[in-house]
């Protein structure tokens, strides 16, 4: 009889470990998470000091392009360098439900559960924006219907002094999407 005590106990060891397991994983530890996120993700930042931002975007732009007909690379860089500048800076704010991402000059707002807004781009074209928190990032999608998209991914670093910016742009004008990376400081108080 006291072996089958003891086996009915350790029975219950699984049982219990799959309770502690859920306790660990309910949502208020997934909120705690994605709040360090967004305590990473908010603020100001500007260029990393030694990156080139700009020379970054350049090369993407250009392996992007190198794929067109020859006679139309020049315009379609031109366009695209034009529409997509290497910001000096920017701002990342999460309050009252809203996710306000600041890349001078264009200032993105929407809800931050991924509803779908309208925001002007630099062209002063009206664009689509979606923007969301997603597993270790901000992710923003800008579109225009027929004329392609934008995806940028805002990833903060571990330590929230660092946040890089995956950018990648699709059109049906393009063989090859653009991608490319861009690095910022932290330059808070």
């Amino acid at each position: 009889m006291p072996k089958t005590t003891k086996i009915a106990s350790f029975r219950g060891l699984p049982l219990l470990a799959m309770l502690g397991a859920l306790l660990l994983a309910s949502p208020a530890r997934a909120d705690d998470a994605r709040g360090s996120l967004r305590e990473r993700l908010s603020g100001h930042f500007r260029e990393a000091p030694g990156n080139s931002n700009a020379a970054n975007r350049d090369a993407g732009i250009a392996r992007a392009v190198d794929a067109l007909f020859i006679m139309f690379r020049p315009i379609a860089r031109s366009r695209i360098t034009e529409a997509n500048p290497a910001f000096p800076a920017v701002r990342i704010a999460f309050h009252d439900g809203q996710i306000e991402t600041e890349t001078p000059p264009v200032l993105a707002k929407s809800p931050e559960n991924g509803e779908e807004r309208t925001t002007f781009g630099l062209n002063k074209v009206v664009n689509k924006l979606v923007q969301s928190v997603a597993g270790d990032a901000l992710v923003q999608k800008t579109w225009t219907e027929g004329a392609g998209s934008r995806t940028t991914r805002f990833v903060p670093s571990a330590d929230g002094k660092r946040l890089t910016l995956f950018i990648e742009i699709r059109a049906d004008r393009l063989p090859v999407p653009v991608a490319y990376s861009m690095e910022y400081v932290r330059v808070d108080p």
